[in-house]
């Protein structure tokens, strides 16, 4: 009964609308108009018995306004960047990296020319106040003849190279000088060239410094004092480097001279 009365009053507003030339026009705002439309198609819908719900409720046509007028957006693309370095933690924490920097080389050891200073320090690592050391030039040879009838003869395949010193008792009196006198030496000496390092040879003359040296000096007196070394004949004399060395109760001093 209730879906006849329905059709009944949906044809009755359709025959109001096709007659309505022949009669004077009905008092009905357009949106009123709309409401009478949207409310008959319901009934056809939720009465017929083919209709399927097809219309779409407030809220999901205006989602569907929605979406038809906002394009989809493109998807941006980041800007390829330059090939770099990974940034260190320091980098990542605002800390600037600090450059590399290269080992420094060792600064080699400087040796001074052979001035009255460098022989000063030379006097005072001796350490004898009464007498002064002075470098006077050196010699290279097979055989050395010392100041009496000693002598000095270098080996089969090898040469001298005999360091030469001034030494003068520099006080009012006789003085005796001693220097590496028994068993325990004072002083060491080595000779440098290149990087051959030599030793001096042990020999009977009274004038070698490295053998006991013990000689008695009349006051201002000089005598010449020497230090022997053996090396090989193709080892280079130019510019050789005499280190001396004092080590006395674990104390170490030394002074270098330019032989040349």
């Amino acid at each position: 009964m209730k879906r006849g009365k329905y059709i009944g009053v949906l044809i009755g507003i359709c025959t109001l609308v096709m007659f309505a030339g022949c009669y004077e026009p009905l008092d009905i705002t357009e949106s009123e108009m709309d409401m009478v439309a949207e409310y008959a198609a319901g009934v056809l819908v939720k009465h017929g018995t083919k209709a399927t719900d097809t219309l779409l409720n407030r809220k999901e046509q205006e989602e569907a306004w929605a979406a038809l007028a906002t394009p989809t957006p493109r998807p941006t693309l980041a800007p390829v960047e330059d090939d770099k370095v990974p940034p260190t933690e320091k980098e990542e924490n605002g800390d600037k990296m600090e450059k590399p920097t290269a080992t420094p080389k060792p600064t080699p050891t400087a040796v001074p020319d052979n001035t009255e200073v460098t022989m000063q320090d030379l006097t005072n690592l001796f350490g004898k106040k009464d007498f002064f050391f002075r470098y006077s030039g050196y010699e290279s040879t097979v055989l050395y003849q010392g100041a009496d009838e000693l002598f000095a003869a270098a080996g089969e395949g090898k040469k001298l190279v005999v360091v030469k010193f001034d030494v003068t008792n520099r006080s009012g009196k006789e003085a005796t000088l001693v220097l590496n006198k028994g068993a325990s030496k004072d002083f060491v000496f080595t000779l440098r060239s290149g990087n051959k390092t030599i030793r001096p040879s042990l020999t009977l003359l009274e004038e070698d410094f490295y053998t006991s040296y013990e000689v008695t000096y009349k006051a201002g007196e000089t005598k010449n004092c020497v230090l022997v070394f053996e090396c090989g004949e193709d080892v280079a004399t130019d510019d050789m480097i005499l280190t001396v060395l004092r080590d006395i109760e674990g104390k170490e001093d030394s002074v270098l001279v330019k032989v040349n």
